[in-house]
Parts: structure tokens; C-alpha cells; sequence
């Protein structure tokens, strides 16, 4: 077994609705290293800060006082992991090394065009706020081409509305929204703790285009680094991307316990 601390892989997914990850622990394994799957139910969970309140709950109860703390999430477990690192930061536990593979925030406007507040029924607040986002950098986006988007998405909201079909199940059901419904009605605070983000140039192209961070920039106050990576959001931790993928997380776990880390 290589000398490293435990590595806390955050899973979203049951192992049934998404095997590849179970599969992706394995293979990091299989390379000497010890990794802990954390994966807290969702069930009787009102917000999404409640549920990451479980992951946290889940990795003090199995992490020695006395051992530096590693964390990697991927896709939904990573904005999971997200939030745990706001809750771990706040009760004044630190973590030596947080790796994010392909982690992303949902671009506003996409967000405003898919008309997933509505079909959340996210606060109207809240919504502003959002869409408020597209003026600030990278994008910064003019006034008429924010307001327009929402004219014609307000437009389009009527004709649907006209029609009856615009209002699916997951609005008039919480519980089939699941997961889903608690991250669109939560609002992410920044972390201080530095990231190793783990980006692929496909997802990149395919969710926030020009955007390295995939709009999540302005909610890592500690500094990221970026590590290029192949195949797309979905086979980015599947072989044969996976192999690279592995050894780049060891490379950078190594480098942060020997104290020549991106941060250090």
C-alpha cells in the first residue's frame, strides 16, 4: 500500500444509477493507494447544505484526527464536496489536498433558456440573483443581451404556459425532483481551501465555453489548479481516460504530502 492518507471519494449517485465511479474507486485502488467511498443517503433532506451536513458527518466518523485529510469528487458528488468543504471550513477542519473532476456551476443563461428555475420552482430572489452572475467576469455580458434572453424566455414561458405543457412533474412533486430540486434552490458560498480541478477541454466546450473553471471560479477564493484531462464529462473517469486521470491524482496527493505541492 503507498504511503499516502486515505483518499475520501464523495459519491452523489447510488451504485446502481452510476457504476463507473464504484468501477473508478476500484481502479484507484488497484494502484496501491486506499480510498473510502463516502455516500450519504439523500432521503428526509430539505436542503442541499443538509445533505453535505451528512457527508461531512460521514468522513469525521471513519478520518483519524491525526491523519491529513484528502477529498475528490466528480460531476454532482464534487458540488456535493463543494459544500461539505464550506461546512468542514467553518467547524475548523482543514484539508491537505481537495481534487474536483470535472466539477461545474450550470451557465445562467442556459439555466434562464431551459427554464430550470421555473421548473424547480427556485424563489424569484434567488433567480436575480443568478442571472446577475452573467456581468461578472469571464463573460460579462451586456445589458441588452442579459435583458433580451430573459424578454424572450418570458415570452416563451407564456406560450408554453398557453399550451399546458410546460410544468413537468418534478415541479408539482419535490421528491421526483430528488437531488436535482435541492442544488437548483441552493446558493453556493466560496471556500478558501485550494483545488486541484480536474477539467476535460470537451466539457469545457460542451458546458461554459472559454470558461477553464466551468463557472466556478468566483467560488474558490483559495486558488485552483488546472489539470488538463482527456475524454469527456461523462468517460473522463472510465478507461482508458481513467489511467491518466489516476495517475495524475497520485502525482499531485505525492506532491502535496511532500510539501512541493501546486500550494505550497
Amino acid at each position: 500500500m503507498e504511503n499516502l492518507p486515505p483518499l475520501y471519494s464523495i459519491r452523489a449517485w447510488t451504485a446502481d444509477g452510476y457504476p463507473a465511479q464504484i468501477a473508478f474507486n476500484e481502479e484507484m485502488r488497484a494502484t496501491g493507494v486506499e480510498v473510502v467511498d463516502i455516500f450519504a443517503p439523500i432521503r428526509g433532506c430539505t436542503t442541499f447544505g443538509e445533505w453535505a451536513e451528512r457527508v461531512v458527518a460521514d468522513i469525521l466518523n471513519q478520518h483519524p484526527e491525526d491523519s491529513p485529510l484528502h477529498l475528490v469528487g466528480y460531476c454532482f458528488g464534487g458540488s456535493l464536496l463543494h459544500v461539505a468543504l464550506c461546512e468542514l471550513e467553518r467547524g475548523g477542519v482543514s484539508s491537505e489536498y481537495v481534487g474536483m473532476i470535472s466539477v461545474r456551476e450550470l451557465m445562467p443563461a442556459v439555466r434562464l433558456d431551459r427554464g430550470y428555475d421555473s421548473v424547480f420552482g427556485v424563489p424569484w430572489a434567488k433567480r436575480l440573483r443568478f442571472q446577475l452572475i452573467r456581468f461578472t467576469p469571464p463573460d460579462r455580458e451586456s445589458i441588452s443581451a442579459v435583458f433580451g434572453s430573459v424578454a424572450r424566455r418570458m415570452a416563451r414561458s407564456c406560450r408554453e404556459f398557453a399550451a399546458g405543457g410546460w410544468m413537468p412533474a418534478t415541479r408539482r412533486n419535490r421528491e421526483l425532483g430528488g437531488s436535482r430540486w435541492l442544488w437548483a434552490n441552493w446558493e453556493n458560498d466560496s471556500i478558501v481551501t485550494p483545488v486541484h480541478s480536474y477539467v476535460s477541454p470537451n466539457a469545457i466546450a460542451a458546458y461554459w465555453p472559454g470558461n477553464p473553471s466551468i463557472g466556478r471560479s468566483g467560488l474558490m477564493k483559495g486558488g485552483f489548479v488546472i489539470r488538463w484531462i482527456e475524454g469527456t464529462h461523462e468517460t473522463c473517469i472510465e478507461p482508458p481516460y481513467s489511467t491518466d486521470l489516476i495517475a495524475r491524482i497520485n502525482a499531485d496527493r505525492r506532491a502535496v504530502v511532500a510539501g512541493v505541492g501546486a500550494f505550497q
